[in-house]
């Protein structure tokens, strides 16, 4: 997974794009990409991301990505852009259901979000992404 397999794709499928930065000076830091998209966009030949009969409207959001630099973790700047991410896919009135994917063996990130009150749904691709949605 890497930007072109990952991120163009979500950019163009996405009805609406998020994007967050956080500089130290003019050095990033961090970033979170939120968005809206279809529910049908997650369903596809690489995966089905969740269980689409799940969600009865139209569209989902999705956190999709999301990283900070290492010696800047537990400094509140995730705290911050999960907020900024949240707030932004809130405004969309017709939105319901929020997704947020979780790599394999990234145990601090599962524990973040849970603590932001996501709750483990499923996993796909034999265990390597655990899906999280709001409750």
């Amino acid at each position: 997974m890497n930007f072109e397999t990952r991120m163009i794709p979500s950019l163009k499928s996405a009805l609406h794009n998020h994007v967050v930065v956080v500089k130290d000076d003019d050095i990033p830091v961090g970033y979170v990409y939120s968005n809206i998209s279809p529910k049908e966009t997650y369903s596809n030949d690489f995966a089905t991301f969740f269980d689409l009969s799940s969600v009865h409207r139209v569209q989902v959001g999705c956190l999709s990505q999301f990283f900070i630099r290492e010696e800047y973790r537990k400094s509140g700047i995730g705290s911050r852009l999960f907020d900024l991410s949240m707030n932004w896919l809130q405004q969309f009135d017709d939105i319901d259901d929020y997704f947020i994917f979780v790599s394999n063996g990234n145990d601090d990130a599962l524990a973040f979000y849970q603590r932001k009150g996501f709750v483990i749904s499923h996993e796909i691709l034999d265990g390597f992404i655990t899906v999280l949605r709001n409750q």
